[in-house]
């Protein structure tokens, strides 16, 4: 377990609403309203292509646009989970690398690290706008496998979605479903994670345990 990787939202960072409050800001001059699964249906998408089921090619620019206005106040409002801090100082002490695999576009996902201040504990960080294929496509994973010469047994993938926990086990990673958000993403019958913890704090124990961490 020398290798972690961690999603980003729902993961590390508590995001919920915020997600939903950008894309409504961005799509109001449409008069476009998002149902509850907006997120499900986009999430796949590259981040600079996320409107292009909904609008043109002029009026996705001018969505984009107003996802800049409102995405600082936003962004800063984020937080990371109570007990991350923790759990990323352990493994370090123990001498794991530290990486992020998500979705999310690569300014927000850095600007957020540096307004929590834990922006230089992650080695590699690949976002949406890193590779082509988003999640669940696991070319992010594997830049991130060649990054450190890994072998897939090395590396542990955290996160709180299938997304993340799918393409870990198809690559032959060890995978933990996080499942500390208020309200957990519940896994198809068809994935199963090598592991699952309620809460940061049974993580960081486990951890603390399993690698004997000091």
């Amino acid at each position: 377990m020398k290798h972690w990787i961690f999603d980003f939202d729902g993961t590390l960072v508590d995001s919920e609403g915020f997600f939903s409050e950008s894309f409504r800001y961005a799509l109001a001059p449409f008069q476009i309203k998002i149902g509850k699964d907006f997120i499900e249906r986009i999430r796949h998408k590259h981040p600079h292509r996320i409107f292009e089921d909904f609008l043109t090619q002029e009026q996705s620019q001018i969505a984009f646009q107003r996802m800049d206005e409102v995405g600082k106040g936003i962004s800063d409002k984020i937080q990371l989970f109570p007990g991350i801090v923790e759990i990323l100082n352990s493994l370090q002490r123990q001498g794991a690398s530290l990486s992020i695999w998500t979705g999310r576009d690569g300014l927000s996902t850095q600007a957020i690290l540096k307004k929590q201040g834990v922006d230089s504990l992650f080695k590699k960080i690949m976002t949406g706008t890193c590779v082509e294929n988003n999640k669940p496509c696991h070319d992010g994973l594997i830049e991130i496998q060649n990054f450190y010469m890994a072998q897939p047994v090395e590396m542990v993938m955290v996160g709180d979605h299938h997304h993340d926990i799918e393409p870990a086990n198809q690559l032959g990673c060890f995978s933990i479903h996080a499942q500390w958000k208020r309200v957990p993403e519940q896994l198809p019958q068809t994935i199963t994670a090598k592991e699952k913890f309620k809460s940061t704090e049974q993580l960081h124990q486990w951890i603390l345990k399993k690698l004997k961490v000091k």
